[in-house]
């Protein structure tokens, strides 16, 4: 009967179960680290590109006491507060300047409403270009209490959201932006916040604190060939009061941030991989010490050096693949159940990437994992291999 590499060593790693699962465990961590690496920057990544250019602003414009650039274009809810509208116009009036898109934005607390944590996005029927053309082409014009539903929340139209004692109804859903306010957003115009505002005080009700001429932030869009960190000085130099940021400039700064992390993980999974690597040659050269009568039995048999040789790299690419799989597993089930912790940890946008990318993914990482282990089985493969058939049986007795 023909002999089976594959046979061979599935029956001897199932011989050494506990040995079996330190080595699986150890790649499927390296592979876990790695994976997810390149998993979470990959989702950052693309999720601050879809964001930037779904927003459609060149500037945006808030107080001078905000969060750092990057949070204030993608990270939650602003929490600087609110300034006067009546800065748009005048930024409306500078040179380059093509349009102002109001925002004014609320988070609901515990007694307010049906849900805490909900952002309520106030926009400007009239000037808005960020919200009000998606909501034209899908659903009209909104009626007094309709509403727009970010991707973040699983809403379907038709349902009633309770928003400091007033029903919505959301009508639509905006597609993911990767910006964390406008994705977990209920959106609805801004004099109807307003509205909402005092209503909210007068019932009662936990007190709102947006006031009537309030905004949060001033989107501002440029004309074609406007240089937004010149428009962006003249606003700082005209209002010193307020904060401009540019867009791109932004985005720039974030990625520096995000590769600096990505080396940062990347040397991490390294080292536990070289980890893995060590751990599974010390493993497979304690195999081959305990397995040489085995072996020359195998060799008296007929097999050959080669035989010999690939029994022990099977072995190797076997738990490999098996580890590989399983960190790869765990890595996206942590990224997907714990999407919503990750971004508030990192303040930056954060959406899964397609299923062509995690599966472009997935087979970088089983292939990193093959290539390693062959590197970790080549000596004691060729050990096993050079043994004589005599030497081997006597030596094991």
């Amino acid at each position: 009967m023909r002999m089976s590499l594959l046979h061979l060593a599935l029956q001897n790693l199932r011989m050494r179960k506990f040995r079996t699962l330190g080595v699986v465990l150890a790649i499927a961590i390296a592979s876990a680290a790695l994976f997810s690496s390149i998993m979470l920057m990959k989702s950052m990544s693309s999720s601050i590109e879809l964001g930037m250019a779904q927003l459609g602003a060149d500037i945006m414009v808030v107080p001078g006491d905000a969060e750092p650039e990057g949070a204030i274009l993608l990270g939650g809810a602003p929490e600087w507060g609110y300034f006067s509208l009546r800065y748009a116009e005048a930024i409306s009036s500078l040179e380059d300047v093509a349009g102002v898109a109001p925002l004014a934005f609320v988070e609901t607390t515990e007694g307010c409403c049906f849900r805490s944590g909900v952002y309520i996005v106030g926009f400007d029927r009239e000037k808005d270009f960020l919200i009000k053309p998606w909501v034209e082409k899908q659903v009209g014009e909104l009626r007094a209490f309709d509403a727009v539903a970010g991707a973040g929340y699983d809403w379907l139209p038709g349902s009633e959201v309770r928003l400091y004692g007033v029903s919505f109804t959301i009508v639509a859903k905006i597609p993911a932006t990767g910006v964390a306010s406008f994705d977990r957003g209920v959106f609805i115009p801004l004099d109807r916040l307003y509205w909402l505002s005092k209503r909210s005080r007068e019932a009662g009700i936990a007190g709102m604190p947006l006031e009537q001429g309030e905004v949060s932030a001033l989107m501002v869009r440029l004309e074609p060939d406007a240089n937004p960190v010149s428009v962006a000085r003249a606003i700082e130099f005209q209002f010193p009061e307020l904060r401009a940021v540019v867009a791109k400039k932004a985005l720039s700064n974030v990625k520096r941030q995000m590769q600096v992390m990505l080396q940062s993980l990347l040397a991490l999974s390294a080292l536990t991989w070289l980890t893995a690597v060590i751990l599974v040659s010390v493993i497979l050269s304690m195999s081959v010490n305990e397995r040489r009568r085995e072996f020359g039995i195998l060799r008296a048999l007929g097999a050959t050096k080669r035989f010999i040789f690939g029994q022990v790299v099977v072995e190797a690419y076997l738990l490999a693949t098996l580890g590989s799989v399983l960190g790869m597993l765990a890595g996206y089930t942590f990224l997907a159940l714990f999407q919503d912790v990750i971004e508030g940890y990192l303040r930056m946008p954060y959406l899964l990437p397609n299923e062509l990318y995690v599966a472009l993914i997935s087979i970088a990482t089983i292939d990193v994992a093959l290539i390693l282990a062959t590197i970790a089985s080549v000596y004691p493969a060729y050990r096993s291999a050079e043994l004589e058939p005599y030497d081997a049986i006597r030596s094991g007795e």
